[in-house]
């Protein structure tokens, strides 16, 4: 008796030492909540679709994309100021909030967005973006894809270097949150940069002027982005789950379908 005790006292530290010891993501609950992802592409397509047929990215891309980065932000400020995003915490574990932090929330996710697009609009000029002229353009496309790629990660990471690291470039196994910041932070970065090759070709088309491949590039990979996580977070592991319970029923009824059969021949 007295080992058991001594085993379970140190089984009890063990558990408090581990859980003592916070993750390097927020710590959402890994309830997931499909809404949020319907909202993310909801909001996405609206952000492609002009408001108005005189209004254009082609004639207007600044007033355009001003429209696409309200539409973003709009979306990324309710889920921040209502707790929701990316995953909804049960009832239970659910804690009311105060008003202020809320609101520190989203002010912190506006002035950290802002933030990631002066850089963004760096390295577009670096990578070959008009140096002397449309610096509006320039500057929308970066918004918008810091909203559409650098955001969600805001939101989801906790503002440490390491948390950032382990989500976005080490091969570390990463839970649901992690994969989420790194999905949709790659999908657009990644579409974006492989859309720019279409703009020094001699095709003379409109859909070529800058900064539309680009910002195109982001948002359809923005849309990829939320695929993946939804088959790689939401519906692989439900289907693994449906596919464990269906073997484990399988065994059950074959033992029970020969337990009468091994009960006669002992008889």
């Amino acid at each position: 008796m007295k080992s058991t005790s001594h085993t379970d006292a140190a089984s009890e530290g063990g558990s408090s030492s581990s859980s003592s010891r916070l993750p390097d993501h927020k710590l959402y609950p890994i309830d997931a909540n499909g809404i949020e992802l319907m909202l993310g592409g909801m909001a996405s397509a609206m952000a492609l679709v002009s408001p108005r047929k005189s209004l254009n990215i082609y004639d207007n891309p600044v007033k355009y994309l001003s429209i696409t980065a309200t539409v973003l932000f709009g979306y990324y400020a309710i889920l921040a100021f209502a707790g929701i995003y990316c995953f909804k915490a049960p009832t239970s574990r659910r804690r009311p909030t105060p008003a202020g932090a809320r609101i520190t929330a989203v002010i912190y996710m506006g002035v950290a967005t802002l933030a990631a697009s002066l850089v963004i609009s760096l390295g577009l000029v670096l990578f070959g973006a008009p140096f002397a002229s449309q610096h509006a353009e320039t500057f929308m496309a970066a918004l918008n894809m810091a909203l559409l790629g650098v955001t969600p990660a805001i939101l989801t990471l906790k503002p440490n270097p390491e948390a950032w690291r382990k989500a976005l470039i080490s091969g570390e196994p990463k839970s649901v949150p992690e994969l989420w910041a790194a999905g949709l932070f790659w999908s657009t970065f990644v579409a974006s940069w492989a859309a720019a090759y279409f703009i020094p070709l001699d095709w003379d088309r409109p859909w070529q002027k800058w900064p539309i491949p680009i910002v195109g590039g982001a948002f359809l990979g923005n849309l990829a982005g939320l695929l993946y996580v939804l088959l790689r977070c939401f519906i692989l592991p439900l289907a693994r789950a449906d596919y464990a319970e269906t073997e484990r029923s399988k065994r059950d009824m074959v033992r029970e379908l020969s337990e009468p059969s091994a009960t006669k021949k002992e008889l």
